[in-house]
Parts: structure tokens; sequence; C-alpha cells
């Protein structure tokens, strides 16, 4: 029930088998064996993928972590001579002990297998046979004779002469069944039939001028995995037989194979050997079980005697280990083992499959943390969106556009403003003041005017008129004829004074106060050239005053 509950748990890891390891290196050379693949179902090797088995497997199955050549070993799916699909498994170091322990694990997508294999590189060394001790046969203890006085004789009756026995036929022997003669397979390897011994296979083989003892050996050392202990004697039924090479007959002679197989058959023998049996327990055994009711004989005295137990009929021990074949505890232990590796494989594939459940579930939630936020986000947009229709339809036409409307407006303006042309300065006109004034004087009852002073023009004090400029005294006009009607004032007050001087200013001075004048406004190229116009001229005052603004603006 133990191994059927272990098959139905694995049976996702078992689409995909493994056979036994076939080492086909030597002592000394680096690693090369080869694992038939199993499969039932085509397609599998396709996404199948083969690697040493992780640290942690190991130690959950019970063995140590892979270190030194084992961590270095290689897996490879490949096809053998025979074209079958196989792990082929390889190193680069040549190998120094007698056998490699590792695990191998296999992922074919669908499920995944951890097996564990034990390479033979080296054929087991001989030990010299210990010599089994004598076992001697129990002696029967002497018996209690208790003597009884005799009693009295009583005649028996003539007994009927025994009927003549027929004539007993002897039985004929069985014929002997003939050894199953060795099939070669196609590479020219040979295929162990049950019931087949070495001596036999070598017997037919060509053994190249060697003989048996020499052909049996080299048969061992060029497939030790074949045989159970390393003894010639145990072969596995169901093998298949590497024909030996001359490498394989290196160094051995007729002598030394000879004493090898006298080793080996002395190890084998105690191993197969029958137990032996207490004194008189065959004769006991051998004893009718069935008697006649009829009364016993009297015996001239009666004895009590202590003897062994005899074993009873159809009882027999069960035998394990070598005495079965190979079979027994051995088959059980190996039952173990496999099914233990295939819950150690079952158990990292459930560790694998939570991690990984594991994982989606975590990015599952970070997935609907992302969406909540979303809504949380699009909802409160929404809700900007209405509030904002509200003010709308409630206000009619919203603050931002007319502050819009107010920014384009005065960027037009400033626009306009910056492309509008400078106005020209308006000359200074400096007589406007003495004609008014003349003007006033002429017309009776006016008030005198303000004089004018030109816009933008700066309002400059201006040299008092020397004597020599001072306008002479108009002389006395004659006595003019009375005006036959009387003409209206204004005319008289708009006629020019025709006696009164004006006084202008000079040139120079006027271009000067011209010059100040776009100074003031910004334009200091026109104010330049007025200045060097100044300076051209005739007016030493001018000049003066033009050539330190000059240096002024550089």
């Amino acid at each position: 029930m133990l191994a059927l509950s272990l098959w139905l748990l694995s049976g996702g890891a078992m689409a995909l088998g493994l056979g036994q390891i076939r080492v086909l290196s030597g002592p000394g050379q680096p690693l090369l064996a080869e694992i038939p693949i199993i499969s039932n179902e085509p397609g599998e090797l396709e996404s199948a993928q083969v690697r040493l088995a992780s640290p942690e497997t190991f130690v959950r199955v019970g063995l140590q972590p892979p270190q030194g050549l084992v961590r270095d070993l290689r897996f490879e799916i490949a096809s053998d001579a025979q074209g079958r699909a196989v792990v082929r498994v390889t190193s680069t170091r040549p190998v120094d002990t007698p056998a490699v322990a590792f695990l191998v694990e296999v992922d074919w997508g669908r499920g995944r297998l951890v097996r564990e294999y034990s390479a033979l590189v080296a054929a087991p060394e001989t030990a010299v046979a210990i010599e089994a001790p004598s076992i001697a046969a129990p002696q029967a203890a002497p018996s209690n004779t208790i003597a009884r006085e005799p009693a009295p004789a009583v005649t028996a009756p003539a007994a009927a002469p025994p009927a003549p026995a027929a004539d007993s036929v002897p039985p004929r022997p069985a014929a002997t069944a003939p050894a199953p003669a060795p099939t070669a397979a196609a590479d020219g390897s040979l295929r162990v039939q049950r019931g087949q011994t070495l001596s036999q296979l070598a017997a037919g083989m060509d053994r190249g001028g060697h003989d048996l003892n020499q052909a049996m050996v080299a048969l061992l050392r060029a497939n030790p995995q074949a045989f159970i202990g390393g003894n010639i004697h145990r072969l596995r039924a169901g093998a298949g037989l590497r024909m030996p090479t001359a490498e394989d007959y290196a160094g051995l002679d007729a002598a030394t194979a000879a004493a090898l197989v006298r080793e080996q058959t002395a190890q084998w023998r105690p191993a197969t050997a029958a137990v032996p049996q207490p004194a008189g327990a065959g004769e006991a055994a051998a004893a009718p079980r069935s008697a006649p009711a009829a009364a016993p004989a009297p015996v001239a005295g009666a004895r009590l005697e202590i003897a062994p137990a005899a074993a009873a009929e159809g009882a027999q021990a069960t035998r394990s280990g070598l005495g079965a074949g190979g079979e027994g505890d051995m088959l059980a232990n190996e039952q173990l083992r496999q099914a233990r590796e295939d819950l150690a494989a079952r158990d990292s594939e459930l560790q694998e499959l939570r991690s990984r459940v594991e994982e989606l579930e975590k990015l599952h939630q970070q997935q609907m943390r992302l969406i909540e936020l979303k809504d949380s986000e699009l909802a409160a947009a929404q809700q900007r969106l209405a509030q904002l229709e509200q003010q709308q339809s409630a206000g009619g036409t919203p603050l931002w556009l007319w502050g819009g409307l107010g920014l384009l407006v005065g960027a037009a303006v400033v626009g306009w403003l910056g492309r509008r042309p400078r106005p020209l300065p308006i000359p200074v006109q400096r007589g406007t003041g003495f004609a008014a004034a003349s003007r006033a004087a002429a017309v009776p009852g006016a008030a005198p005017a303000d004089p004018v002073v030109a816009v933008g023009a700066p309002e400059e004090p201006h040299p008092a008129a020397g004597p020599e400029e001072a306008p002479a005294e108009p002389e006395a006009a004659p006595d003019a004829p009375a005006p036959a009607a009387e003409a209206p004032a204004w005319h008289t007050a708009q006629a020019p004074d025709a006696g009164a001087p004006l006084n202008p200013l000079p040139a120079g001075r006027e271009r000067l106060e011209l010059a100040i004048a776009y100074l003031d406004l910004g334009d200091v190229e026109t104010a330049r050239t007025l200045l060097n116009e100044v300076v051209a001229g005739a007016d030493p005052a001018a000049r003066e005053e033009a050539a330190q603004l000059l240096r002024e603006i550089g």
C-alpha cells in the first residue's frame, strides 16, 4: 500500500523516466557515461532540460552538497549508437575515485524528475576471502533413563506374511534443459538472459586466444555495472555486456585470472551455502506424521529423552539479500529510495509552485492598488470638470476669458505703440512771446498774453540782451490822418508792427537747443548730427557746449 500511494503521488513526475547508467570511461580518464531516457510521449524531449540538482535537493535527500568533480559535471541530451535518446554525463577532469555519486534533475515543462546515480568507474578490487568458521552439528545430550520393572510378556499373534512387492521400475531421470545460447545485440554486445552464467557467455564468445578465466575477468572489467557486488557469479539478468577490448586483457595472464576466479568463487559459496541443521532433525522430519491407531508395541523399558525441536513441515524461512538472488530487502530498499527521490522532486516542484503563486498574488495586489488610484484620480477629475461646468452655466462668461481678452488688447496696444513712428520735435519759437506782447500793446485794453513755450523743449535761461542788442526806441510817428471810418479794433491789433524789430536767436544756439531736446526724447543719432553741425558753426559758446555734450554721449 505504501508503494502504491507513493506511485500515485508521483504520477505527474513519472511521465518521463531514466534507465540505468552506463559508464563508458575508465579510471584516470574524464567521466563519460550515458543514462537512457524512457519517454512514451512524442515531443517531450524538445523542451526537456537536464542538469545537476540544486544543493538544497542534495541536502533534502540526505547527501552532501556537490563539490569537486561532481560540481563540474555536464549534462546534455544526445543519442547513443543505436539512435536512442540518452543523457550524456561528462566531466573535464579525470576521475580519481572508484565511484561518482550525484543527483540528476530533468525538467520537461509538465513535470520534473530527480534521481540519484552512482557511476562505478574502477573495477572493484578483490579482497582475500575470509575463511568462514566451521559450524559443528549439535550433539544430543545423554538421555536420562528411568528403569521400570519388566511387564509380563504378551504373546503376539503371528503376522501374515507380507505381500510380494511389485517389481519396482526405477524412475527415469528428468532431462536437463540446455542453457539458452547467448544473444548478441546489433552493436556486438551480449544480452544476458535469465539462467545464463558468465562462464556460458564467455565460452560462446570469441576470446582471441585467451582462456575461459581470462575472458570472464575481462568481461568483469569491461562491464562492472552488470555484476552485483563485483562478483563474476552474480550477473544481472537482462544486462548488456560490452565485448572486452585489448585494454581489458592488458596485464591479465592465465595464472592471475585463475587466482581471481578462485577467490571470487570462495567469496560466493558461503553466501549460497545451506544453513546446517542439528543432527536428528532430518530423521524427525522424515518420520511419518500419521500412524495407525493401534497400541504401541511393548518395550522392555521406557526412556525419557530431551530432543531438539524439529522444524514444522512446510515452514521455511524467508531469505533476503544475496540468498534471494538479489531480491527481497534489496528490492524493497530500492523502491523506498526511488519513492524518496520522487517525493523530494515533488516537494521541490511544490515549493517552486508556491513561490510562483506568491509572486502572482503580489503582482495582483499591486495592479489592484494602481487601478484604485487611477479610479480615484479619474473621479476627482470628473468632479472638477462638473464644478467648472456649473460655474460656467451659473456665472455666464468666466473670469479667465475676460482676463485673456484684456491681455490680448494690452498686447495689441503695446505692439501698436512700438510700431508707431516717433514724432519730429517742434522747433522752439523764440519770437512768439515778443510778437504776442506787441499785439497786446497794439490792442487797447488787452491783457498781456503769456509767452508760448514749445512742448518738450527745456526751459533754459537766455542771456540778457546787451546794450547793443536792446531794441531801438521807435521814433514818434507823425500824426496820421484820421480814418474816414472807424475800423474795428481787432484789425489794428492783428496788423504787424513794421517798426518793431525782431530779436531771433543765433542759428548755432537754436541747433544746440534742438539737439538737447532730441537727447531728452532718446534720439541720440539725430542729436549727435545736430551737435556736429553746431561744432562746425561759428558761435564759440555754442561750439564749446556742443563739444561737451558729444563727449558725454560718447
